[in-house]
């Protein structure tokens, strides 16, 4: 885990909740493919006229294929950017001190504004900022 990729962890866990509502409307991405088909049929009363029926419907097939193929492919991009943001939240714990680490974990994990930062930690912008610096150059 390196620097760069702890600032993408916001984006990331954005990304994760986009893909969990896709996944959540996968049937709806799916195109359908319709089938067409006809059939010789006749009339039920007499006189029995003969004539071509058209039958249209969904392929259910392939459309169920298509849409677990889907899933699977949301499911394993969910997994593996949730292993990058638990692998950067265990990066997190291992740093020493304790109010860098909230600072961090606001910043890159919640996503928070500096304004933020100040409002929960109740130290001022500059100071979190300074703390912040501090790992960023010392982590260098």
């Amino acid at each position: 885990m390196d620097k760069r990729e702890l600032y993408q962890i916001k984006g990331m866990t954005k990304e994760i909740e986009y893909l969990k509502r896709e996944l959540k409307n996968a049937e709806y991405c799916i195109d359908t493919k319709m089938a067409a088909d006809t059939v010789a049929g006749s009339s039920p009363v007499y006189p029995y006229i003969k004539h071509v029926i058209t039958v249209v419907g969904v392929d259910t097939k392939d459309y169920q294929r298509r849409v677990k193929r889907l899933r699977n492919k949301l499911k394993s991009r969910i997994d593996e950017l949730m292993d990058k943001v638990a692998e950067a939240e265990e990066y997190i714990a291992t740093v020493p001190d304790s109010e860098t680490r909230l600072i961090l974990q606001c910043r890159f994990v919640n996503g928070l504004t500096w304004e933020q930062i100040e409002n929960e930690m109740h130290m001022s912008v500059a100071t979190a900022k300074r703390k912040f610096r501090k790992w960023r150059d010392f982590e260098s």
